[in-house]
């Protein structure tokens, strides 16, 4: 039975084809409703724990358009002549989530009677609905029952987890105070390592010393790199990452390139130091059992990997020295506009996350990449998405290894089904493109019907959880940041202002200078 001291909110009515265990109407007989509400409604074999999906008005009085219309065009108001306000009433439509019966909850396969009475659903009843867990993420609050939304870290994460939202919606946000839940959390309960592959240094100021109080300061917890300073040591490239650069490789040329490798990596070890593009040219140069015709598009590929000033002898810096438990490492491309470029650090790094983490030379880790479509698009050659590839691998073993996946896009239509499909949990927020919401509905396995139609009304902030941390689609307001604001999230008009007063002061300073 419903707990005795619940608020009863209405009474089960019976509709043309409700209650049924998938949809349930209920006159509200007290106090208010609001859609996304949780209520408990009493049945014999346990009770159902239902999810208001609409909530509407009505009145006997104004069901037929036409004796409203006839009335009232004769100069009479109904609201002078009949007792209107006596006959409005609001009804609830909920969908039923669950049915509880003693500790456990079951999938509902028999509807609640009419005449059922209907109560704001119990907090304790939620949290273990949810799965929630005291010693979980807090993402924020469920709205109209002041119940922090604490999320299991190994359900939310381990299978990996999808943030998906139009531009503006709260993504980032969103994504920051996960972050900040992983940083805060202590030792004794597990901490993971967090890597940000970020194309427009949209959490840069995590890294930052924080001078107002009212924000929390996270920056001894972290390491912003900038892409443009990072080098890739040629001695740690396989061809296995090679391939994934040069997707032209063909077997042959493979085979050649391995034996090259190998000997100079030998050499190395023997203490002739570690080598460079050039050495490998010369190496291919000499070698006379490569034929001609293999020999110069090896020499011409590797001129083009030289171009673009990113591999050097050694790594700079190592990943293994930024990769530490409770920590957030930030890999800002902001300065990097060749999306090349950007797709073989994204390769490189993500390759030799899987490898260190198989073999545990670092701790578990969320990898989170911003911008998802741009590195692991859905429609693109192998030559175009470089990076696409390992993503997709991390996506299919990497939770066998303790390396998670936390995908973040504005373009979900563009972003690969193969990585979205192993994302056992999905955050959306609003999204109104009709392409971006048919891919998600066909790429969400635990969305239903009537809570995808929600989505493109949702509020900037307010967000669905899907999947394997909840168990059930679970709508909820997203919390309050505690680190500083994003320098991307500043208005137009300060913008515009930032901008002006900083040309006055340029202009003055000329000015005086020249006088």
């Amino acid at each position: 039975m419903v707990a005795k001291n619940a608020q009863t909110v209405g009474t089960v009515i019976s509709t043309m084809n409700a209650p049924n265990p998938s949809s349930v109407d209920f006159v509200v007989t007290s106090g208010l409703i609001h859609r996304g509400q949780f209520v408990e409604i009493e049945n014999a074999s346990g009770n159902f724990i239902a999810l208001v999906m609409d909530v509407y008005r009505t009145n006997k009085y104004f069901e037929r358009a036409d004796s409203v219309k006839e009335f009232e065009s004769k100069g009479q108001a109904l609201f002078e002549q009949f007792p209107v306000h006596e006959w409005e009433y609001l009804v609830a439509n909920t969908k039923p989530l669950g049915v509880y019966s003693g500790e456990n909850f079951y999938r509902p396969s028999f509807p609640p009677s009419p005449g059922s009475k209907v109560k704001i659903a119990d907090s304790d009843k939620l949290k273990q609905f949810f799965h929630f867990d005291e010693n979980g993420l807090q993402l924020g609050n469920v709205e109209y029952h002041d119940l922090p939304v604490k999320l299991n870290m190994t359900r939310m994460l381990k299978k990996h987890l999808a943030i998906m939202a139009q531009s503006g919606s709260g993504k980032s946000f969103s994504t920051a105070c996960l972050i900040e839940e992983l940083l805060n959390r202590p030792k004794e309960k597990g901490r993971i390592a967090i890597v940000v592959l970020d194309p427009h240094g949209e959490y840069s100021h995590f890294a930052q010393p924080v001078k107002d109080s009212k924000f929390e300061d996270f920056s001894d917890k972290t390491k912003i790199i900038k892409a443009q300073n990072i080098r890739i040591a040629v001695p740690k490239m396989s061809v296995h990452m090679l391939a994934g650069i040069i997707p032209g490789l063909s077997a042959p040329q493979k085979r050649d390139l391995s034996r090259i490798l190998s000997c100079l990596k030998d050499d190395m070890r023997k203490g002739l130091g570690p080598f460079d593009w050039s050495h490998v040219k010369d190496a291919i140069l000499k070698d006379d059992n490569i034929k001609q015709n293999s020999k110069f598009p090896l020499m011409g590929w590797i001129d083009d990997l030289m171009s673009y000033n990113l591999f050097a002898r050694t790594d700079m810096p190592a990943i293994t020295e930024l990769i530490k438990p409770g920590t957030l490492t930030i890999i800002d491309f902001s300065d990097v506009v060749n999306m090349k470029k950007k797709q073989m650090l994204v390769s490189y790094f993500a390759n030799k996350m899987f490898d260190d983490r198989k073999s545990l030379s670092i701790p578990p880790t969320l990898l989170v990449v911003e911008e998802a479509h741009q590195f692991s698009p859905q429609m693109a050659s192998e030559e175009s998405a470089i990076s696409r590839s390992i993503i997709r691998t991390i996506a299919r073993e990497g939770r066998k290894f303790g390396l998670s996946l936390c995908i973040i896009s504005q373009r979900p239509v563009q972003l690969d089904t193969t990585t979205l499909s192993q994302c056992s949990t999905h955050l959306i927020l609003r999204i109104t493109n009709p392409n971006d919401l048919k891919h998600i509905a066909e790429s969400s396995e635990g969305i239903d019907q009537r809570s995808f139609g929600i989505i493109n009304s949702l509020q900037v902030g307010e967000g669905l959880l899907v999947g394997e941390a909840t168990g059930y689609p679970l709508f909820f307001k997203v919390r309050y940041r505690k680190s500083m604001p994003s320098k991307h999230e500043i208005s137009l008009e300060d913008a515009a202002l930032k901008f002006e007063n900083s040309s006055e002061k340029k202009n003055g300073e000329a000015e005086e200078f020249l006088q």
